[in-house]
């Protein structure tokens, strides 16, 4: 990773500091040493080599270098954009700028699967990991953590995963420019954030949603919390489920895992 020349495209677009490092433990974290520090909104976070990312539930998410992209983005709270209503939209936000950019420019049927994987071919290739800080009940930042499986090297051994991945010069059989599809990512991205209150991202991003209308499990650990038919999302980004004993309810991510039944 050429740290000038990153800097130096990323710099066309509206963002506020760049931070860029060859190899850190979790862009995440740094990101949210910035937030304490008082970083502008929108800096970013970027790593070429990351090792101690973490997923959702504690996974750990190595990053290797040259092979991912591992990249965080800071946002502020504002009266207009980002409150304590529109916190649980921004995982989706996150997914739903990645599986544009891979429809658009990889011409790759992406899906969402709720609340922060994107799929394709049914396989996990990238995952969003949204951070909150709180001084009190003050909501203080948010970070907006994305991981991308690049090239065949990013992804974990099959022993390693909890569910299939591949990565996306994998499915597209194209060599991938980390750097374009970052900045496309970004545009992608700060396109939707003017989004975030209205019905119109929850649209968008419901249209993107893996098992839409099917019989899916919730589980927190190994624990079955319920199981039915996901019948989409609520204006704050939750999932709505018909449950097997007919009661329609609402779930807020969490610590929840969404897994499709095998009706065959």
């Amino acid at each position: 990773m050429e740290i000038p020349s990153w800097k130096n495209r990323l710099s066309d677009l509206p963002l506020g500091e760049i931070y860029i490092y060859e190899q850190v433990g979790s862009t995440n974290q740094v990101a949210e040493k910035l937030i304490l520090d008082g970083a502008p909104p929108f800096s970013l976070v970027l790593a070429d080599y990351q090792t101690a990312g973490q997923g959702r539930h504690g996974r750990s998410w190595e990053t290797r270098a040259g092979a991912a992209l591992a990249f965080s983005l800071i946002v502020y709270p504002d009266p207009e954009w980002i409150s304590p209503d529109t916190l649980g939209k921004l995982s989706g936000l996150g997914a739903l700028a990645v599986t544009e950019v891979f429809k658009s420019d990889y011409q790759l049927a992406a899906e969402i699967k709720w609340p922060n994987d994107v799929l394709v071919n049914g396989r996990k290739v990238c995952g969003v990991l949204v951070d909150v800080l709180w001084t009190g009940s003050h909501l203080k930042g948010a970070v907006i953590g994305i991981g991308i499986n690049v090239s065949s090297g990013s992804v974990p051994e099959e022993k390693n995963l909890n569910f299939p991945a591949d990565s996306l010069e994998g499915a597209t059989g194209k060599e991938i420019s980390r750097l374009e599809l970052l900045v496309r990512v970004l545009e992608s991205l700060l396109k939707w954030y003017p989004e975030l209150p209205s019905r119109i991202l929850t649209v968008a991003w419901q249209e993107k949603l893996a098992y839409q209308n099917e019989t899916v499990t919730l589980k927190i650990g190994e624990d079955l919390i319920d199981r039915g038919q996901q019948l989409g999302l609520s204006e704050e980004g939750a999932l709505i489920l018909l449950s097997e004993s007919g009661e329609e309810r609402k779930y807020w991510n969490g610590e929840i895992q969404l897994r499709l039944v095998d009706r065959s």
